[in-house]
């Protein structure tokens, strides 16, 4: 397994592919795919290699959903979304990976931590984790017992000051909701492993994945009519029909009605739609040249802060000059809402308070996400609301025989991954694929 150093250098010799040549839309298919992220790109592969035809519609004029690499606003690929490949062995990406020839890196899975101006102590650091593992251990439980509660409710006492960091990292920081809006149930299902990362991105990758599939960009999928002898899609480039259908959107986008199903989605999977909502997960980019700080490469920095505001650094990306400041739940939410430059503002409040004035001095290019204010995605990744335990059981069934929903939303335990997006893409493919006449 190479350094990341190693995969530094192999990051900047890739070239990121190019635009896809989009495709044009034909009249009729055997299996139309809606929205070209994980899912749907895993779905056309499917689809392409059991030698039936396709066509993936995707709204935006780009590809990746939630996954993109960014290669124009810094001198190193930059994932704007998805970054980390998390529990990689659960999933065909290494496989893929070695096919392609994109080099992959085991994530640094060690974490620093600050109090004030100085690091943590050894005891306030074992607090700190012992919290964490106490926490999820006791929301694990709750889940294996079947009990469908906000998460909130097994926080464990005697944390201290550390109290609010714990509930920022179970929560806001891996679930993108706060505590009170997590599922025991549905956080307990998650499936854990080892985290890896892209040479050239994540989003590079998934694009690589993507070469040579029929995806017309740019075009738009308003209703899907199931009323006919075979599934009828109005389009922004016109009329199309076909044997069977994938739906890719976020949960947020279909719930808000951004494509009409006529008829309507069964009631129970309209209500988990609801159930599944998107959490909000928003990264601040910030240019640091020579380490000032003295960051390990990858290095996860946390802050002990009171309250929800505060941010988790990834420090000197792959080993560039990139630090990432992600910020998740209500309190992103707050940030998106006052825009790019207070995103980037309190983020370098955050290096001031914590390493002195000369930090806002030391920060060059900056960009901000805003995942949640854009119309085709709406969030950050989906997590199931106190009570919703099981509505991805009910979101993954097909609708009809003719119409299947999948994306990371509809994986029992890989959800809120682009992994699990992929692996349900596949899954919705070979189901479709299966009702097919011959």
């Amino acid at each position: 397994m190479p350094d990341r150093r190693t995969v530094l250098a192999a990051a900047l010799a890739t070239l990121l592919p190019g635009p896809l040549r989009a495709a044009t839309v034909p009249s009729s298919v055997d299996v139309a795919i809606v929205g070209a992220g994980a899912a749907g790109i895993a779905a056309a592969r499917r689809v392409i290699a059991a030698g039936r035809s396709c066509v993936v519609l995707e709204a935006r004029d780009r590809i990746g959903g939630r996954c993109v690499t960014d290669a124009t606003r810094f001198d190193v690929p930059c994932d704007l979304g998805a970054h980390w490949l998390h529990a990689a062995a659960l999933t065909p990406f290494p496989a893929l990976a070695r096919e392609l020839g994109v080099a992959l890196a085991s994530a640094d899975d060690e974490e620093s931590l600050w109090v004030g101006r100085r690091r943590a102590s050894d005891d306030e650091l074992d607090t700190f984790s012992g919290g964490i593992e106490a926490f999820t251990r006791a929301i694990r439980e709750a889940g294996r017992r079947g009990i469908d509660v906000a998460a909130a409710e097994m926080m464990p006492r005697g944390l201290g000051a550390l109290a609010d960091l714990v509930a920022f990292a179970v929560g806001p920081n891996d679930c993108g909701k706060d505590l009170d809006h997590v599922s025991t149930l549905d956080f307990a299902r998650s499936r854990e492993g080892t985290n890896h990362l892209f040479a050239g991105g994540y989003g590079a990758f998934l694009a690589r994945l993507a070469e040579g599939l029929p995806i017309a960009t740019g075009v738009a999928v308003a209703r899907i009519d199931r009323t006919g002898p075979r599934v009828a899609l109005e389009t922004s480039a016109g009329r199309l029909d076909a044997a069977a259908v994938i739906v890719t959107a976020s949960t947020d986008v279909l719930a808000r009605g951004g494509i009409r199903f006529d008829p309507p989605l069964p009631p129970d999977q309209e209500d988990a739609l609801a159930g599944l909502s998107l959490g909000v997960y928003e990264r601040t980019i910030l240019e640091i040249p020579g380490n000032p700080f003295r960051f390990r490469d990858d290095e996860d920095v946390f802050f002990v802060r009171p309250g929800k505001r505060t941010l988790r650094l990834s420090a000197d990306v792959g080993g560039s000059a990139l630090v990432f400041a992600d910020a998740g739940g209500s309190f992103a939410e707050d940030l998106v809402k006052a825009g790019e430059r207070a995103m980037v503002d309190f983020a370098a409040s955050l290096l001031v308070e914590t390493f002195g004035a000369h930090a806002r001095k030391a920060i060059r290019r900056t960009h901000a996400t805003a995942w949640r204010r854009d119309p085709w995605i709406g969030g950050g990744f989906s997590c199931a609301e106190p009570g919703h335990g099981d509505d991805r059981t009910l979101l993954r069934r097909a609708v009809g025989e003719r119409l299947w929903l999948a994306g990371e939303a509809t994986h029992p335990t890989l959800w809120g991954t682009v992994g699990g997006a992929y692996l349900e893409g596949e899954r919705a493919a070979g189901e479709a694929l299966a009702g097919l006449p011959r």
